[in-house]
Parts: C-alpha cells; sequence; structure tokens
C-alpha cells in the first residue's frame, strides 16, 4: 500500500464527498518546486529592488548637478559682475583724477634694448645690497600710498626689467592681480617685487647683479596697459620705492 495523505473534499450544497490522495514522493516534489519559485521570486524582487534604488538615485544626482550648474552659473554672473564694477570704479576713479592709469606706450622695438640695463649696471657697484636702482625707464604714473603698496612704471612693451640690486630671486611665478612676477631678496631686511611682466628671465635661487636684466615689461595680470608695478620691503613692510632712487637720480645729473 502507498504511503501518503489523503485530501477529503466535502460540498455544503451537495453533500457530496471527494477524496485526493497525494503520496509523500510528490508532496516533496510540490514543496520542492513551491520552495525554488519562492527562491527565483525573492531573487527577482531583490534585484528589482536594486535596480529601482539605483536609478532613483542616479535621478536625485542629477537634479542635485543641475541645482550646482544653476548655483555656478549664478556665481559665475555674479563675479562678471563684480568685474564689471570693479572696472566701472577704475574708469571714474580715471576720470574723476583719484587714479590715474598707465598710459599706453608703444615699443620702437619687439627686442629688449639692453642699453639701459648696461647703464644701470655702471652705477651700481658701490650700491650693496640696498635697491637704489628704479627697474626700467618710464614715467611713473601711480605713486605709492597706503593703498598703493609700490610704484606703476608706465613703459614700452618688451622694455626690460633690472634688479633694483644685488640679491637673490625668492620666487617667480604669476598672480590673478600682478600676472608674471619676480620677487628678490637683497638683504634680511630688504627685498623688492616685480609685477605684470610679460618675460621672466629669471629662476628662483638665482643670484642676480644689481641692473641685471630679470624680465620685459608687459601687462600680465590685472592692467590696462603695459606697465611695471615696483615694491621695496623693508622687514616685509612696503616703503616707498621713490625714496631708495638718489644714485639713479646723481646719474641722470651727470649725464
Amino acid at each position: 500500500m502507498n504511503k501518503g495523505y489523503s485530501v477529503v473534499v466535502t460540498s455544503t450544497e451537495s453533500g457530496g464527498t471527494k477524496y485526493f490522495f497525494i503520496s509523500k514522493k510528490w508532496l516533496r516534489i510540490i514543496a520542492a518546486s513551491v520552495f525554488v519559485v519562492v527562491i527565483i521570486l525573492s531573487y527577482i524582487v531583490i534585484n528589482y529592488s536594486r535596480v529601482y534604488y539605483q536609478a532613483l538615485e542616479t535621478v536625485i544626482l542629477k537634479r542635485r548637478n543641475a541645482e550646482i550648474e544653476k548655483e555656478f552659473a549664478k556665481l559665475q554672473e555674479i563675479k562678471e559682475n563684480l568685474e564689471r564694477t570693479e572696472m566701472h570704479n577704475k574708469r571714474l576713479k580715471v576720470m574723476l583724477g583719484i587714479e590715474e592709469t598707465p598710459s599706453e606706450v608703444e615699443p620702437d622695438l619687439d627686442t629688449v634694448s639692453y642699453d639701459y640695463s648696461s647703464k644701470m649696471e655702471m652705477i651700481s657697484t658701490n650700491e650693496g645690497n640696498i635697491p637704489s636702482l628704479l627697474p626700467t625707464t618710464g614715467r611713473i604714473s601711480r605713486s605709492f600710498s597706503p593703498q598703493h603698496n609700490g610704484i606703476d612704471i608706465a613703459a614700452a612693451r618688451f622694455s626690460p626689467v633690472v634688479s633694483a640690486a644685488s640679491g637673490i630671486v625668492k620666487a617667480t611665478g604669476w598672480d590673478s592681480i600682478f600676472g608674471n612676477y619676480v620677487i628678490i631678496d637683497h638683504t634680511v631686511n630688504y627685498s623688492t617685487f616685480y609685477g605684470h611682466l610679460n618675460s621672466v628671465d629669471v629662476q628662483a635661487n638665482d643670484r642676480v647683479a644689481g641692473g641685471k636684466v630679470i624680465g620685459t615689461i608687459g601687462s600680465t595680470g590685472k592692467s590696462t596697459s603695459p606697465h611695471l608695478h615696483y615694491e621695496v620691503r623693508f622687514h616685509e613692510k612696503p616703503v616707498d620705492p621713490v625714496g631708495y632712487l638718489p644714485f639713479l637720480l646723481n646719474f641722470k645729473e651727470n649725464l
């Protein structure tokens, strides 16, 4: 006799009764099939949930990126407005005579002339390391003030810029305001800064003599025309460079 289970089904309407016999073998097969189906369905549900979550995360990231792009566009607009405002303020200052913009000076040559640097070397032998040479020929278009840490010298593009005294090049590089620049240490007390250069002809740690060409006049950084921004620093604090030019003044008087 086969071993198994009988299932009795009774109808409440007709009163009839039906019997179903399920052997243990088939019961095991049915149970195993149900278990496999449950496992497959669980796997499908879990994978669908993962895919759905990744898709939802992608949508959220896209929205965040769109918001970031909008914020960045706003910041760019603010930056452009600030730059326009700054340029407008500069023009107003020029119109009111508060600040003089260096005038455009057309160069006679497209290459560097070393006549000026050779003259500077003639008078730099006895000055030691004090920055007493005017670093380029030109017109001082803006003087030293509490709001302006140096002097601006309007000069022809590509004109030579020389070291104001002997020393060691501390640094060269590029700045968003002063463009190409050179910093020279002369003594433990003095250093000089040269900004808006078109080219830089020295490197950090180079030893330079007073009157040696270190670069050329340019208009790099925030500049409206070719000129040199020149600073003298005493104990790292800016001082008026004009107070250190007696050697140049004496030289001009003897020409």
